[in-house]
């Protein structure tokens, strides 16, 4: 006779091995389901639910499209939607503070239907699903991923995990903030060296001032790939805008983020934030708000690096340096008419060496922390042009390319000093502080109103005295009629021309110009006379351009500019 206790250990070894037969093997969900539960062995064919790390789940034709992963957790190989399959929506969602959770392995999502497939990170009476991919998985294309964000008190909200070397591949992901008060957003997170593909996101705001926005977080070494992701601004006053955070080794790599202002009054704008990491070779678009919204923002903090991004502010929308750790920091370049915040770092622009325009305002004030002798440095080969009014502090240093300023109020460069240590300045706008042309060592530097091309001429306006180092170049444009003549001219107040320096005139004259024409080639706003004289260009020395004879003066115009007279 069996013992009580030996009846009930084979019959729970028969249902357990009943149960591991029902539980894990590949299947297809099948053409008449008796339910929308993924965990029903009976919905799929055969009938057993897929439930292991080697199963593979089949979805084709069926009656019913919604399949449901309530309070259970799968982890399956492979989902495949073959070339039959309709339109299906997988929902994982929580029930009874449990949490369901899809987990998908090495092969990832095949979609072959041609027709979209939607998931959905769900949430229900406070708990939420999350869709976990591992290994070498792929979210697919044609697929779609939304992340709920919680709608009770503290409710939590649907979660999206990339973990080793998972990818998002073309899916699109829908990110919600949260529904309700104090509760958790939907949120896609990456880690270790997972990437974003070449997926899209939207990550939404918060749709209260008490409720969380949606985010999507990079850890680890994980990589925004060529994604294009978007952070919504509020349309709600206080409430805030989606967010795109990177932490540890994350990189931005070759991604587009563009971060949108509000669309009510006081409503925050979307925002990229680095606490860590680096910006890559990506694009930051932060845009301007709409009926009294705030704008979208970009900032950078503690250790992070802008390495080669392309950065663009636009209207009300910023970017902030002004907490960052170190003395300063670098971007590829800078563009729009936006706002960026300083405080008192060093923003250098151009590591990408694009050619860009940037006509909005440059300040210390205004960022997360503040500060004051906030600059700026520009070097690559491209050329950087400001032509708004800043007013930082602390100087402007070049280092290569071009720097034109082309404002036409206020000063370009801020109050600071300019100083030129290689490459040129140019343009016909105007610089608040004094200039430095060269550094003495032989690298060489140009001031050129008109950029050293044959073109019209300009005029460059500095409001401090105007130095040439031995290394320094003026490159000067002139056209000139027989009657009129046209000239590159610098008006600085107090100039010194240092032994070495040297003066280029680039241009030309049509036909015989007439005697005692005037070309003012610097204007010296200083009651001092210009101390030194160019290497190549003594005082009273003669030009001979086109058969024009042109005669120097350290001591024309009002008794102190340098100009060029036509002499027989």
């Amino acid at each position: 006779m069996k013992s009580p206790i030996l009846s009930c250990a084979i019959s729970l070894m028969l249902s357990l091995g009943a149960l591991n037969a029902a539980y894990a093997d590949s299947a297809t969900w099948t053409l008449n389901p008796i339910s929308s539960d993924w965990n029903t062995a009976a919905n799929w064919t055969p009938a057993t639910v897929p439930n292991g790390p080697a199963d593979i789940a089949t979805f084709s034709t069926s009656s019913r499209s919604t399949v449901s992963l309530s309070n259970v957790q799968i982890e399956v190989a492979s989902l495949i939607f073959d070339t039959a399959a309709t339109n299906y929506t997988i929902s994982v969602g929580g029930h009874n503070n449990f949490g369901g959770e899809l987990t998908i392995g090495d092969a990832g999502i095949v979609n072959n239907s041609g027709k979209l497939q939607t998931f959905v990170a769900d949430v229900a009476r406070g708990t939420a699903g999350e869709i976990i991919f591992i290994g070498n998985a792929h979210a697919g294309s044609f697929t779609q991923f939304t992340m709920q964000g919680g709608r009770g008190y503290d409710a939590d909200g649907g979660l999206t995990l990339f973990n080793d070397q998972s990818s998002a591949d073309q899916a699109a992901f829908l990110i919600n903030g949260a529904e309700g008060n104090n509760a958790f957003n939907g949120e896609v997170r990456f880690f270790d060296s997972s990437t974003a593909g070449s997926a899209t996101f939207l990550v939404q705001a918060a749709t209260g001032a008490s409720r969380n926005n949606a985010t999507v977080n990079f850890f680890g070494n994980s990589s925004g790939g060529n994604a294009v992701i978007t952070a919504e601004g509020a349309a709600v006053k206080d409430a805030s805008g989606g967010a795109l955070l990177f932490w540890e080794s994350s990189t931005a790599a070759n991604a587009a983020f563009v971060a949108n202002g509000g669309s009510a009054d006081g409503a925050r704008g979307g925002y990229s934030g680095f606490l860590s990491g680096d910006a890559g070779q990506a694009t930051f678009i932060a845009n301007g708000g709409t009926n009294g919204g705030l704008g979208g923002f970009i900032y950078f903090a503690y250790s992070s690096d802008g390495g080669e991004a392309q950065v663009e502010v636009y209207d009300n929308g910023y970017l902030d340096l002004s907490a960052h750790d170190s003395p300063g920091m670098t971007i590829g370049s800078l563009t729009g008419n936006g706002f960026v915040y300083t405080g008192s770092r060093n923003l250098t622009i151009g590591s990408n060496n694009l050619g860009t325009t940037f006509s909005g305002i440059i300040q210390e004030d205004g960022g997360i922390v503040g500060g004051s002798n906030g600059s700026i440095t520009k070097l690559g080969t491209g050329t950087l042009t400001l032509s708004g009014a800043s007013t930082y502090t602390g100087g402007t240093t070049v280092t290569g390319g071009v720097l034109k300023v082309a404002n036409t109020t206020g000063s370009a460069t801020g109050t600071g000093p300019v100083n030129v240590d290689i490459g040129t300045l140019s343009g016909s706008g105007i610089i608040g502080g004094a200039v430095a042309l060269g550094t003495g060592t032989g690298a060489g530097a140009v001031i050129a109103p008109s950029g050293q091309t044959n073109v019209r001429p300009g005029t460059l306006t500095i409001n401090g005295n105007l130095t040439f180092n031995s290394d320094a170049t003026y490159t000067c444009t002139f056209k000139a009629k027989p009657n009129r003549a046209r000239t590159d001219q610098v008006i600085a107040n107090g100039v010194t021309v240092n032994s070495g320096a040297m003066i280029t005139l680039i241009g030309h004259t049509m036909g015989a110009l007439t005697q005692g024409m005037v070309l003012t080639l610097i204007s010296n706003t200083s009651a001092n006379p210009i101390s030194g004289t160019f290497s190549n260009l003594p005082d009273g020395g003669i030009v001979t351009i086109n058969g024009n004879n042109l005669q120097a003066s350290y001591e024309g115009g009002d008794g102190n500019d340098l100009t060029l007279t036509v002499v027989p």
